[in-house]
């Protein structure tokens, strides 16, 4: 019997500048104030006509405030809600986060930097509310390779995440919810005078409250900006996901990963103060 899985834990994780938000705080703010204030504008959109009634596009906005510890720890407050123009139209808020990170907790070499980090949701999302999720905890450790022998400014990370969700209940109706997430993101960022590009490719696999594992993941996102000043910079990108399963159950949703119809196309205006 197929269960369907909701996974609402990650809902922030849906919209398709998150991952960018997630490396401004970590890349792009210096510890020059105790305090700091990052506010984000994204319009997202897939390849459909307006029309088409599988068209998605959204309107979203973001504000994090950030709080440096010290020049390798700080933490974050980040909410953010959007305008859904097709399907079930409206505003919605999601999750808020609560973060804490520490850098450059082992260094075994000069090019090499470890670094781990905690988060804890807040629910208010629309999915949270009709799931009861009480809230939801995730630990990382990344790992971060300067390759600047190679090129000035390149760097690959890869961080290594686990989610765990805690609802009220097991199940939401008849669908059954997800209580723990694995996920591996793998990204390449590279930094030439005010450009920056950066690639993600992110693999997740979750389980349920009965311990059911299912079908794996993978979302890839690839993105292009620009630092305008010091404060406000510009990015656009595009990101796709897939879950790849058993053949026999249908075609390989893998075909179609790379689809210039099914990703979402965005761009984004950032802030920072």
């Amino acid at each position: 019997m197929k269960h369907n899985l909701i996974c609402c834990a990650i809902a922030f994780a849906l919209v398709p500048a998150a991952l960018h938000a997630e490396q401004v705080q970590d890349n792009k703010i210096e510890q020059e104030q105790p305090w700091q204030l990052s506010l984000g504008l994204d319009y997202s959109r897939n390849g459909h006509n307006n029309s088409h009634h599988l068209a998605d596009r959204n309107l979203s906005a973001n504000a994090s405030i950030r709080y440096n510890l010290n020049s390798d720890t700080y933490f974050t407050a980040e909410v953010s809600g959007l305008h859904r123009y097709d399907g079930k139209q409206g505003d919605y808020w999601n999750d808020i986060w609560l973060t804490a990170k520490k850098k450059n907790v082992w260094n075994p070499t000069k090019n090499i930097d470890m670094s781990i980090g905690s988060r804890v949701l807040i629910p208010i999302s629309d999915t949270s509310q009709k799931t009861d999720l009480n809230t939801a905890i995730r630990g990382d450790i990344t790992f971060s390779l300067s390759l600047d022998d190679l090129l000035k400014n390149l760097q690959l990370s890869d961080s290594v995440r686990l989610q765990k969700n805690f609802h009220k209940y097991t199940t939401a109706g008849h669908q059954l919810l997800e209580e723990y997430r694995v996920s591996n993101v793998l990204s390449v960022d590279y930094y030439k005078n005010k450009w920056f590009f950066s690639i993600n490719f992110v693999t997740s696999t979750s389980w349920d409250y009965r311990g059911t594992s299912h079908s794996p993941k993978l979302t890839h996102a690839e993105e292009i900006g620009y630092q305008f000043h010091d404060n406000f910079s510009a990015a656009v990108g595009m990101t796709n996901s897939a879950t790849y399963y058993d053949p026999d159950r249908g075609p390989n949703p893998l075909n179609t990963l790379f689809d210039l119809k099914d990703p979402t196309y965005y761009i984004t205006l950032n802030y920072n103060y």
